[in-house]
This record gives structure tokens, sequence and C-alpha cells, in this order.
């Protein structure tokens, strides 16, 4: 029977480089099975898994997106992926149109962070049967799993961090021959992107960074807060729109009242496996519903179905928002390197949470901290300085990005970032969720930023973003 077990991962993705000298050769990029094939320069470069012990190396895995004009400029655009734990070529073949037209005289650069991708994956495999235990603190369960997930990894996970991660860019960006880039990182990248600008600024030309993540912020304590928020937003959005109003009534009680029916007794399903086809058990927990809810949360296109989802599953359809949920979180999780986000959060952020959940009636469950301090207590890590965590100051051309709803990195974020950044804008997405950057005119600013990051923009074109429609029935939204 197969669970769904909640991470405190942001999600999205981007990229990573190192040093020596890169060997290119034509190559096509794009996760196998996609469908999707971009055209690229490849390469591998050779780093220090630990740069005070020379004797074992990892290979970086390097993917370079050539502009072909003839007034191609020597600072490309850096790529840095999401997560934690999501390769940066894999995932960006699918979007890097987007990213090619917008920079044409530059370009695109994509490095598999170390522990993903192709960069000595960090990935240990769950089994279905496990998956709530495995969110269970009572249970012994995800003990045993993480003590031999660790076990089974042929990596020191004590170097497999965010700060690693940068001087594995630095390394790329020298072998390269690249003087300076340009970065853009969007969800967890936008903390490899601040940590860049903290350790070598020289090297950075502009930033752009969507969906923020502060500095000081530790992953995963703010998840319940903003998640709360945004769902609270949709359904008073829903309360106000005559056609969802007096379709679903008051859609946001519902929810409450499905996941309380959960908790007392969660619904098996019989659901076609997403990647193959083929029919399994899913169990529908409280915790499947919530992590449904918060992909949901995640884009516009599905923020108008939460509602609908909600209203089906409480009157006896939840195989609707479990079908729909399944497949986005397997999408999530094929991209996902797990083992690679329990390095990060465990040297980075678990250090810096509260010890115990004291949210009342929590949608992540009463343990969610306790659970991730246990397990980083059976992970080998190094809990990074606190001068880590402190706010970035710095005076790079900078921009950030937001959507009007995301769930996981609102606005608040990035004004919160911007108070020690004095040479940056903050533009909001009507509408928006998580990662704006590829959204309707906004590859245009972004291109009118990178040719010239000092410009004032041209921001009128974001009158366009509307708020997003409901879906009143599964035939599509409703104009």
């Amino acid at each position: 029977m197969k669970k769904i077990l909640f991470t405190t991962v942001l999600c999205f993705a981007l990229v990573n480089v190192h040093a020596q000298q890169v060997e290119l050769s034509p190559c096509f990029i794009g996760a196998e099975g996609s469908g999707v094939s971009t055209k690229a320069q490849c390469g591998k470069l050779q780093v220090p898994e630990n740069r005070e012990q020379s004797d074992k190396t990892i290979e970086l895995n390097i993917a370079v997106l050539k502009s072909t004009s003839n007034e191609r400029l020597n600072d490309p655009l850096l790529l840095l992926a999401g997560g934690p734990g999501q390769g940066a070529v894999d995932t960006f073949a699918s979007t890097v149109k987007a990213f090619k037209g917008m920079i044409p005289l530059r370009d695109i650069v994509l490095v598999d962070q170390r522990g993903t991708g192709d960069s000595n994956p960090l990935r240990c495999e769950i089994n279905p049967e496990e998956f709530e235990a495995l969110s269970d603190l009572s249970s012994d369960a995800w003990k045993q799993w993480t003590a031999d997930c660790h076990k089974s990894l042929n990596a020191d996970t004590r170097f497999y961090t965010t700060t690693d991660a940068i001087h594995d860019l630095e390394a790329v960006r020298e072998a390269l021959g690249i003087e300076q880039w340009n970065l853009y990182g969007g969800s967890y990248g936008t903390r490899k992107a601040l940590t860049y600008m903290k350790m070598y600024p020289e090297a950075i030309r502009s930033v752009i960074l969507d969906a923020v993540v502060p500095q000081e912020q530790a992953l995963g304590v703010e998840h319940e807060a903003n998640l709360r928020s945004t769902l609270e937003r949709i359904f008073a959005l829903c309360e106000k729109d005559q056609d969802c109003q007096a379709a679903f009534g008051d859609a946001e009680q519902q929810m409450w009242k499905f996941l309380d029916k959960l908790k007392e007794a969660p619904i098996t399903l019989r659901l076609p496996n997403p990647s193959t086809g083929e029919y399994e058990e899913v169990e529908m927990t409280r915790e499947f519903a919530v992590i449904a809810l918060r992909m949901f949360a995640y884009s516009p296109e599905s923020m108008g179905m939460i509602p609908l989802m909600v209203s089906l599953a409480n009157h006896g359809q939840p195989e609707t928002m479990a079908a729909q949920a399944y497949m986005l979180m397997e999408n999530l999780n094929q991209g996902l390197n797990n083992a690679l986000e329990i390095s990060v959060s465990c040297a980075e952020d678990v250090p810096f949470m509260p010890t115990e959940t004291n949210t009342n009636n929590s949608l992540f469950g009463d343990n969610l901290f306790e659970l991730m301090h246990a397990r980083c207590e059976l992970w080998d890590s190094i809990a990074v300085d606190a001068t880590f965590k402190e706010p970035v100051a710095s005076d790079i051309p900078t921009l950030l990005l937001s959507g009007e709803y995301d769930p996981v990195t609102p606005p608040e974020n990035a004004e919160q970032v911007m108070k020690t950044l004095s040479n940056a804008q903050h533009l909001v997405a009507k509408g928006q969720g998580h990662i704006v950057g590829t959204r309707g005119c906004m590859p245009k600013i972004l291109a009118a930023f990178i040719k010239n990051p000092e410009a004032e923009l041209d921001t009128e074109c974001l009158k366009d973003f509307r708020d997003f429609s409901f879906f009143i029935n599964m035939n599509g939204p409703k104009e």
C-alpha cells in the first residue's frame, strides 16, 4: 500500500559549476522518459569531496546552452537549482527555451549540485509500505530507514551543503574561463545565490532571486504558517466569487472537516501509478491530504481546483483529490535526491529550529520539529556556524520576485531580504504561486534586467497578471 512522506523540500530547481579545465562536447539534456530534449554542450569536472582532504573526488555534471550570437558576452546566466535535492540539468531542460529567448547574447550554464542529478546523487528509495511509519515519531521504522540510507551512500554527508556547492561553482566558473556571471536562483536556489553573494561577490554581475528564502530562515519552520495563509486567502476568494460560493459554500470548513475524518480513519484507494499506469493501493491519510493541498497551492492553475477538490472529498469522492495529488507528488519525488535534502537540512536548518512543535491543530503534524531533530541525530553532519544564518548585505544589483499567493516563500520573505540589499528591487506577480520567472511577461522583464541591471525597469506589463479562476466542476476553470 502506497503512502506519501512529508519533507521540508521547497521545490523547483536550478544549477552549479567547478575548476581545472572542462571539455565540453555536444549532447542532449532532459530527464529520461520525459519526452523533452534540449541541445547543449556537456562536460564533467572533478572536485574534492572534502577540500581539506583531496584523496576522494566527485564529478560535477555540467551543461552549457551556447549563445549563437556573434556578439556573445562572457557573463552567462547561471541557474541555481532548488529543493534542496533537485538536479539542474534535467529539471531545466523543459524550461530553458524561456531563458534562452530571454538572454540571447549569453550562454546559460547548468550544473547539478553535488548530491543531485549526475553529480554523485544522494538518494534512497522508500518502501511504500513504510511511508506512514517514516513520519511517525513513535515508530522505529524511520530510525532504521535513516540509518540504512546513510550507510548505503558512497559519500561523506558532512560535505554536501550549500557552502560546498558554492565552492564547486567557483571552481566551475574558473574552469570555464568566465570572469563574472549572472545568477538566477529559485526557491532553495535563492539561498545558494545569497550564499554566493556573501562568499564570492566579485564573481557576480547581477542576481535574480525568485521565491526568496531569507538566509536567516530555517527551512520548514514557516511551512505551517505560510500554507495556512495561502489556503485562507484562496478560500476567502472563493467566498467572494458568486459561482464558487454557491457551489461549495464554506470550503475552508469543509477542508477541516475532511482532514478530521482522515485523522480518525484513513481511506484506502486504488489509483493508477502516474509512472507505470498500473493500479496500486494508496492510503489517503491526513498527511497525504495536506501534502495534496500544498501541491495544489503551488501554481494558479491548480489553486483554482482546491475548493472543488475539498468539496468532492468531503462528499464521498476523495479519489479525485488523491489522483491529482498522486500525479503531482510522484513527479516531484522522482526529481528529488532525498538524502541530499537531509544533509543540507541537518547542517543548515534543523540546528536553528525549535525543538518542539507547538502549533495547535497543525496541518503538518504535531511532531514535525521533533522528528527532524531526531532524524539528524542519525545523520553525519556539521552544523553551520551561526554567521551562515546572518542576513546577506550586498550592493550587487538584485531583482527579487514573488508570487502573491506563494504557499512556501511569500512576498514578505523578499521584503525581509531587501533590508540588507542596497541595490535591489522587488516585483510581486498578482495571482501567482511559487516561482514566477517564467510566467507571463516576466521573461521580458528579466531580460531587460540582465541587459542593464542598473536601468529602471518597465514593469507596466505586470498589470496583465490576474487572479486565477475557480473550477466549479472537472470541465475546467470558470471563465
